[in-house]
């Protein structure tokens, strides 16, 4: 299964790598973690307010860069505040920092570069790791509880 794949019918979308984003303190590899429909709304902004208009962006980061046994745990899927990216083609082993992720101005976004884009299954993927972030290990318990309680 693809862990990339050209997904550039729009400027950009959920799970689209970003170069040289510009974090608090920081520039470097950028995740969109905003919904698509997100990033649909900017494309229907007037100039003046598109020029405000942010979006969230996590940092992605080379896996080593994490200290000891968070490499282990981040690629085994058992610290949902990192999305671990296999390397793939020319793409190195990385890592999104769900915990970091930060209001980006979207004009500056898509005027940088595009690296890549998550396939659908891996969109899904990062869906996954958002419930598991937001709602914990037993998200589908919660979730089924949620149901049966409406």
């Amino acid at each position: 299964m693809a862990i990339y794949a050209v997904r550039d019918e729009h400027p950009a979308n959920q799970g689209d790598v970003f170069a040289d984003v510009d974090f608090i303190g920081s520039t470097g590899e950028g995740m969109i973690t905003a919904h698509d429909c997100v990033c649909d709304k900017y494309l229907r902004l007037n100039e003046e307010r598109a020029a405000r208009f942010v979006i969230t962006v996590a940092p992605v980061h080379p896996i080593d860069q994490l200290q000891g046994d968070w490499q282990h745990y981040a690629r085994a899927g058992h610290m949902p505040r990192y999305f671990h990216l296999p390397a793939e083609g020319e793409r190195p082993e990385l890592v999104a920092d769900l915990w970091l992720e930060q209001p980006v101005r979207m004009q500056e976004l898509v005027a940088g570069v595009r690296l890549t884009s998550l396939s659908p299954e891996w969109l899904a993927r990062l869906w996954q790791q958002f419930l598991r972030l937001r709602l914990g290990e037993d998200y589908l318990d919660f979730l089924k509880e949620l149901v049966r309680a409406s």
